[in-house]
């Protein structure tokens, strides 16, 4: 009975180590890493307890449950340090317009985590090894199902934000651009340059539709990877228009006198 019990102590104990190490990530934002540690040793408590001869049965069930509670405890006040951690991060992040009303939604999402993290450690107290069981699924289930998008969401949406200052920097350019190509097409006109400068110009359009087709999609709430990718384009098509900004920057250092 002892052998067969420790089998299926194992998988369980497996497990709790794939819920721990999805759930640690990025804990260490929030607290010292040493406290949302998951050990070999702490999972193996609960192994050395079922191979405790010395233990009675019923001492052996409250000792391994008292461990698996300790354990999911942790899981727990980790998780919320996480979603606390990035929701500050969130917070901090400029917004106006409909890009706070985005802001405003992502940010009630964090009091469902911290809801449903608090129902579950609520839970914790009156529960049994088979309660304990249930309760580590569940926290698996929805950090995958719920947190997990989440965290993608809200890390999408700062990475968006950071960039509009690329894009406003790369606005005054074109204009800059533009003045400058404009004085001198005045006093003598060069194909190359006019060329440069629409290839520049349409460049700069199409970066800014990216930018706007990932403003949508993050309004949407894409699955994160969509609205990443959305966020890459808008990003490689902005470096596109500045390798198009140093061409006419070049062209037009050729035309100034030495």
């Amino acid at each position: 009975m002892k052998l067969f019990k420790t089998i299926i102590v194992a998988g369980i104990l497996g497990a709790f180590a794939v819920l721990v190490s999805a759930l640690v990530g990025k804990f260490a934002v929030a607290r010292a890493a040493a406290d949302c540690t998951l050990s070999t040793a702490d999972v193996g408590q609960i192994a050395a307890v079922q191979s405790d001869s010395s233990l009675s049965s019923l001492d052996e069930v409250k000792a391994e449950l008292a461990i698996r509670k300790q354990l999911i405890t942790k899981v727990i006040t980790c998780g919320k340090g996480d979603a606390d951690a990035l929701r500050a991060t969130l917070e901090k992040t400029p917004a106006t317009g409909d890009t706070a009303t985005m802001k405003a939604q992502l940010l009630t999402k964090f009091d469902d985590a911290e809801n449903f993290y608090d129902i579950e450690l609520a839970k914790l107290d009156g529960v049994g090894i088979a309660g304990s069981q249930a309760i580590a699924k569940e926290l698996l289930a929805w950090r995958v199902s719920s947190y997990i998008p989440l965290s993608g969401e809200v890390n999408n949406f700062i990475l968006w934000g950071s960039n509009q200052n690329l894009f406003t920097t790369a606005t005054t350019r074109m204009n800059e651009t533009n003045r400058a190509v404009a004085f001198l097409e005045s006093v003598s006109n060069n194909a190359d340059l006019e060329s440069a400068l629409a290839d520049a110009q349409t460049s700069f359009a199409n970066a800014q539709a990216k930018n706007a087709e990932a403003k949508a999609a993050l309004a949407e709430f894409l699955p994160p990877d969509q609205s990443l990718a959305a966020v890459k384009d808008s990003l490689a098509a902005l470096s596109d228009t500045y390798q198009k900004f140093s061409r006419v920057s070049d062209l037009i250092k050729a035309i100034l006198p030495q």
